[in-house]
Order: C-alpha cells, then structure tokens, then sequence
C-alpha cells in the first residue's frame, strides 16, 4: 500500500490549541486515520517544523517525521491544511489540501482537494483499490 504522510495541522482543530500546546485532534480524522492503518497503509505524521501531535494522533502513526520525504521513494500522499506545502509538481508524491478550497490565484496547486480527512481517505482507497492504468 502507498504511504500516506499527514500534517499535524491536517488532522486537527487549530483554532482549539491552547497556550501554545499541540492542537486538539479531530476525532473523526483520527478515525479515518486507523482505517488506513488497517487497510495496510503506513500513515506517518508530518510536524513540518510546527507542533508536536496530540498524543491521539501520535498512536496512529507509524512514526513521526520532520518533513515530507521528497521526493519519496516510491508513491505517496500527502495530506496538509497549508497550501504552500502543496507541491502538485511530483509525480511521486499527491497532495491533498484538508478544508477546502485554495484562495483564488494561488500559485501552489495540489493534485486535490479534500473537505476533511475522511474524504481525502475514501480517496485513498478508492485509488488503491481502483489504480489508473497508463498505456
């Protein structure tokens, strides 16, 4: 299965973090988080020089990076809420902006975009289960 890197920010509720400490998860990301763990996929946490993760989140992950490997060895996701992060240029690495839609004009595109985590995981798997065939 494709790794799937998430960043911190992704996968929680920012605008909740209090003085300063790791933001709260969103329940329902976490959940979508462990059904990829299930299903095979090694999900890492990205803290991307941010916060550290709420310990919620940190249990999911196979393991906790600093950054994105890039490129990665082979195909990966990338999922994150910061839309600079996006680099939509690699053809190894499909990033998924998390809430939303970029602000008109942006410079950076993503391969997606995705309201929350949940749905960027239903395309996950959808794309594992159904790969695109390049002939």
């Amino acid at each position: 299965m494709t790794p799937v890197y998430v960043a911190v920010g992704a996968a929680s509720i920012e605008a909740a973090a209090s003085n300063g400490g790791p933001p709260p998860v969103d329940p329902e990301a976490i959940r979508a988080l462990r059904h990829l763990a299930e299903e095979g996929v090694t999900v890492f946490v990205v803290t991307a020089g941010g916060h550290e993760p709420a310990n919620e989140l940190r249990d999911v992950a196979h393991k906790v990076v600093d950054a994105v490997r890039t490129p990665p060895d082979d195909v990966a996701w990338y999922l994150t809420s910061d839309v600079e992060r996006c680099q939509g240029s690699s053809l190894r690495l499909k990033t998924v902006f998390i809430g939303g839609t970029p602000a008109a004009g942006s410079v950076r595109r993503c391969d997606l975009v995705a309201r929350h985590v949940q749905a960027a995981a239903m395309e996950i798997l959808a794309s594992e289960a159904m790969p695109v065939r390049v002939e």
